[in-house]
């Protein structure tokens, strides 16, 4: 006699450790916050780390030139992590790429193990040249120009603030960098976009300029709004840098935005 077998599936849920862990913010704060930050501990700790400089700035009364002199830092802390990027590429990857035929180009070059390494030498070498020279004259107008009041060097504050930012940046270089594909689309990432960071520098001295005139012509001393202003726009700057640097680095499909304003 022939018995019939009925089979049925269940599913099994998960173990416990292949779970994803995600921070569970209040909703009032989930919707100011980015979506990645509650999975992105290296953009958490980039926020933190501009909120400390915030209530110190704001606790200790901070000039702008002492503000504007940690962002300077902070430029610099960029810069070299962007050096040690372009000259640590994946070469393999990086060679693959730029064999790859192109059919505008029918006579490529053939590139090879030391003809990228002295490529990725000289793009290092000029990104410093030219990057080092936009801050040097950064410095000096920050320092020597008076606009802003001299900036406060005896502060511990100020060079805590620096050293946070260089753990911060450190911890994202080291925290993403296995994630990302170290191509010529990497490459000219980790090149370009340090960049960015001259625009709300820029934007600062020329309108911080401004409001710190018609304040001054009001007989009202003080630079506390475009403090405000300035660190704003900072924090908004660094998150949408590092929204969109990672972003790419994920969708490579997507077109590279140098300019993340």
């Amino acid at each position: 006699m022939e018995r019939a077998y009925q089979f049925t599936t269940t599913s099994i849920p998960p173990p416990a450790n292949q779970s994803i862990r995600t921070m569970q913010l209040p909703p009032a704060i989930s919707r100011v916050l980015p979506e990645d930050f509650s999975t992105d501990p290296s953009l958490a700790a980039l926020l933190l780390a501009n909120l400390f400089t915030i209530v110190l700035a704001i606790a200790e009364n901070w000039d702008l030139a002492t503000v504007l002199f940690v962002y300077w830092a902070q430029s610099i802390i960029i810069g070299l992590f962007a050096v040690i990027a372009i000259l640590s590429c994946d070469r393999t990857t990086l060679i693959a790429d730029m064999n790859t035929p192109d059919p505008d180009t029918p006579k490529k070059a053939v590139w090879s193990e030391r003809s990228i390494g002295l490529y990725l030498l000289v793009m290092a070498g000029f990104f410093c040249l030219h990057y080092g020279l936009f801050h040097w004259g950064y410095f000096a107008f920050i320092v020597d120009g008076g606009l802003f009041g001299p900036p406060d060097f005896s502060n511990p504050g100020v060079w805590a603030s620096c050293g946070i930012f260089f753990f911060n940046h450190l911890y994202s270089f080291l925290y993403n960098r296995g994630k990302e594909r170290q191509g010529a689309r990497y490459l000219n990432g980790q090149f370009f976009r340090p960049y960015n960071r001259i625009i709300p520098m820029h934007l600062t001295i020329i309108f911080g300029s401004i409001v710190v005139l018609v304040f001054e012509l009001l007989g009202v001393p003080t630079v506390l709004p475009v403090l405000v202003l300035f660190l704003a726009l900072k924090t908004w700057m660094d998150i949408r840098m590092h929204l969109r640097k990672h972003y790419e680095a994920a969708h490579p499909d997507e077109p590279v935005q140098f300019i993340a304003f």
